[in-house]
C-alpha cells in the first residue's frame, strides 16, 4: 500500500535549506507557498496575517485568526479562498483577507472600497461624504459625523467645544429629559458616552460653557419645573462635580450664561411663573456665586455674548412697566445693554438703527462687533439683523440678499476666515429649514452655505476654528441623532 503524500507545506520544509526562497504572490493558500526561514513547522513563522499563536487545530484559534496552519502550527485569519468568505471580494494572501487591488480597503460591512471614490469610505473606512469622494477627499463642503456610538437624537440640548471635542449633554430625547450625552471626536470620528454618575438632573434648555478645561451646565426645565442646579464635567476623567447652591440665583430656564475667562455669568430667564431681571457670577475654581446688579427689565429668549471686558445682551420677551410679553426693543425699552463685571455695571447701548423688536434670534461677537440677525417679533420669522460696533458704539443694518428669515437657527463665529456661520432653524410656518450662511462683517454681505445637511431646529452649533459642527435637532416630528461638519 502506497504512502499518503505529505502535505506541500511539509515537503518544502524538507527541501535543503540552500534551495534559494520562493516568492509568494496574492492567491489562495498563499502561507503554504512560504518556505519557513527556520525549521520546517515552526510556531513562530508565517504570513503577515499571523496572529502569533500556537496551535494544533482550529480550536485553538480565535477571531480575528481563527484558522490553524497545523504545518507551522499557527493561528492565520486564512489560509485559502473560501476562508474569506466572511469579506466579500477579498483573497487570502499571506494569511489575511485583503482587498486584490492597491488602493482599496475592507470596510465592513460593505465589501472591498476603492478609498479613491467611495462616498461611504472617502480617504479611509468609516469616512463618510455627504456628496461625492474624489482622491480620497469630500467635494463637498458638508460630512456626516459619525453614527456610530452616537448619543440618542435629542433638541434642546447644550453642547460646547473643548478644543479637540464636542460634548452634548441633556436635552429632550423621544423619550422625554435625558441626563445623558456623548463626547464627539473629529479627528477620529468616534463617540464616548458622558458618565451619569453624579450628573446633574434630567433637562432640557439649560446653559452650558467651557471654562478651558471642564464644562458648565447650570439651570433648565424638567417636567415644567425650572431648576437651579448644575454640575462641572471634566472630559478627560468623564467625571462630575457639583456647582454650590449657596448663593446660587433662583431657578430658571430660557436664561443665557457666558464665560469671562475666570466666570460664568447667569442672567435672566423665566422661573416658571415670571421673567426674571436677575442674575450672578459663578466661579469654578472656588465654586462659589457672587451676587450682580440687576436694573434691567425682566426678560426671557434673549441673548448674550462676552467681548473680553463685558457682556452684551439683546432682544427677548420682557416685562416693562407692569406690561408683560413686550418683544424688545419696545415700549422705550432699548433692545441691547452691556454689563461690566468689573463694575458690577449695566450701560444701555444705543437704540439708532438697532435692530427691530425680536427673540429666538442668535448673536455671535467677532471682528471688534456684535452680530444679531433673524428671530421672530411675535407674527413672523426675520431675515434681518445689525452689527454693533464696540468701538464706535453704533449700529449697522447687515446688507440684502440674506438668507430666508427665520428664528430657532444656531450660528457661532470662526476666528479662521473671521466669519459667522448660521444655519438651520424655523420658517414663520414652523417648517424646518436645511439652509444658512455665511456672513462677513468686514464686508457687510453673505455667503449661501450648500445643502447638505437635512433640515432642523434647536439643534446644537459649535465652532471648531475652520469649520463648525452641527448635531441633533428636530424637523416635522422627528427627534434627529445626527449631524454634518461644515467648512466654508
Amino acid at each position: 500500500m502506497k504512502n499518503a503524500p505529505l502535505s506541500l507545506g511539509y515537503r518544502l520544509a524538507l527541501l535543503p535549506l540552500f534551495v534559494a526562497p520562493f516568492v509568494a504572490v496574492a492567491c489562495a493558500d498563499a502561507i503554504h507557498l512560504d518556505l519557513p526561514p527556520g525549521q520546517g513547522g515552526s510556531a513562530n513563522v508565517g504570513g503577515s496575517g499571523g496572529g502569533g499563536t500556537a496551535c494544533r487545530s482550529n480550536s485553538d484559534c480565535a477571531a480575528p485568526t481563527p484558522v490553524c496552519d497545523t504545518v507551522k502550527q499557527t493561528c492565520f485569519e486564512c489560509l485559502e479562498l473560501a476562508d474569506c468568505a466572511q469579506k466579500p471580494g477579498t483573497v487570502c494572501s499571506l494569511g489575511a483577507c485583503d482587498c486584490p487591488t492597491a488602493g482599496e480597503s475592507w470596510c465592513e460591512p460593505a465589501v472591498c472600497t476603492n478609498l479613491a471614490t467611495s462616498s461611504e469610505h472617502c480617504g479611509a473606512c468609516g469616512h463618510a461624504c455627504f456628496g461625492s469622494c474624489a482622491a480620497g477627499a469630500c467635494l463637498d463642503p458638508w460630512e456626516p459625523t459619525s453614527a456610530d456610538g452616537a448619543p440618542a437624537g435629542r433638541y434642546r440640548h447644550v453642547a460646547v467645544w473643548t478644543g479637540d471635542e464636542m460634548i452634548v449633554w441633556g436635552g429632550v430625547t423621544a423619550g422625554g429629559d435625558t441626563n445623558t450625552g456623548g463626547i464627539y471626536d473629529p479627528a477620529s470620528r468616534t463617540w464616548r458616552a458622558t458618565s451619569t454618575v453624579d450628573a446633574p438632573s434630567a433637562r432640557s434648555l439649560a446653559t452650558a460653557v467651557w471654562t478651558g478645561t471642564e464644562m458648565v451646565v447650570w439651570g433648565g426645565l424638567h417636567a415644567g419645573t425650572a431648576l437651579n442646579t448644575g454640575a462641572r464635567f471634566d472630559p478627560d476623567t468623564n467625571t462630575w462635580s457639583p456647582v454650590s447652591l449657596t448663593g446660587a440665583p433662583v431657578r430658571r430656564y430660557l436664561h443665557t450664561a457666558v464665560w469671562t475667562d475666570t466666570e460664568m455669568i447667569v442672567w435672566g430667564g423665566n422661573d416658571g411663573t415670571t421673567r426674571l431681571p436677575t442674575g450672578a457670577r459663578y466661579d469654578p475654581s472656588a465654586n462659589t456665586w457672587n451676587a450682580m446688579a440687576s436694573p434691567l427689565v425682566p426678560r426671557d429668549h434673549h441673548t448674550a455674548v462676552w467681548t473680553g471686558t463685558s457682556m452684551l445682551t439683546f432682544g427677548g420677551i420682557g416685562i416693562v412697566a407692569a406690561v408683560d410679553g413686550v418683544v424688545l426693543p419696545g415700549a422705550g425699552e432699548a433692545g441691547g445693554w452691556s454689563y461690566t463685571p468689573s463694575g458690577d455695571s449695566w450701560t444701555s447701548l444705543t437704540t439708532i438703527n438697532e435692530p427691530s423688536a425680536r427673540y429666538d434670534h442668535t448673536a455671535v461677537f467677532g471682528g471688534g462687533g456684535l452680530v444679531v440677525w433673524g428671530g421672530y417679533d411675535g407674527t413672523s420669522a426675520l431675515g434681518t439683523g445689525a452689527n454693533y460696533s464696540t468701538v464706535s458704539s453704533s449700529w449697522t443694518a447687515s446688507n440684502p440678499p440674506e438668507p430666508a428669515a427665520r428664528y430657532g437657527h444656531r450660528a457661532v463665529w470662526l476666528e479662521t476666515g473671521s466669519v459667522m456661520v448660521m444655519w438651520g432653524g424655523s420658517d414663520t410656518a414652523g417648517n424646518a429649514l436645511e439652509s444658512g450662511g455665511v456672513y462677513n462683517p468686514t464686508s457687510n454681505a453673505w455667503t449661501a452655505t450648500p445643502t447638505a445637511l437635512s433640515a432642523r431646529f434647536d439643534h446644537t452649533m459649535v465652532s471648531i476654528g475652520a469649520s463648525v459642527i452641527v448635531w441633533g435637532g428636530r424637523a416635522g416630528g422627528q427627534v434627529l441623532g445626527d449631524g454634518g461638519i461644515y467648512t466654508p
